[in-house]
């Protein structure tokens, strides 16, 4: 609570209050679904969500590139991120090439989880949103 301004500033109950919402009977079915998945109630699942939300990270990224570099004295190589600020942070340094493949692998193997998720079968695809699609179901 210590985000809140003094002047805006809501004073913190020292009882709990309930929080409710209305939703259509599909919507109530799948968080009845999924409750049921994870072995909560809704109530719980809902106040997760909230307390996620509300304390996750605000506006915490910048923008830049990655950057490898090697080290011809010290047969190595160095991590940086270039922020779009021209600044250039070192991330890792003195790094094997060995590392670095072993990463590079891992890398791909995520790419390729998530490309078989969102069934990605051709390099040049991009996801698209199921709602811009009607009538399709496919899951």
């Amino acid at each position: 609570m210590e985000d809140i301004p003094k002047k805006d500033g809501l004073k913190e109950p020292k009882e709990y209050v309930s929080v409710s919402t209305r939703l259509p009977f599909r919507d109530a079915v799948l968080l009845k679904l999924i409750c049921n998945k994870t072995n909560t109630v809704p109530s719980e699942y809902i106040r997760e969500l909230i307390l996620k939300n509300i304390n996750s990270p605000k506006n915490n990224f910048l923008s830049g590139k990655n950057l490898i570099k090697y080290d011809k004295t010290n047969n190595s190589f160095s991590w940086s991120v270039q922020l779009d600020s021209g600044e250039e942070i070192k991330v890792l340094s003195n790094l094997s090439q060995n590392f670095l493949k072993n990463i590079q692998n891992e890398i791909q193997d995520a790419i390729n989880q998530r490309n078989e998720w969102i069934h990605q079968k051709k390099s040049d695809s991009i996801e698209i949103p199921k709602e811009l699609i009607k009538g399709e179901e496919n899951d």
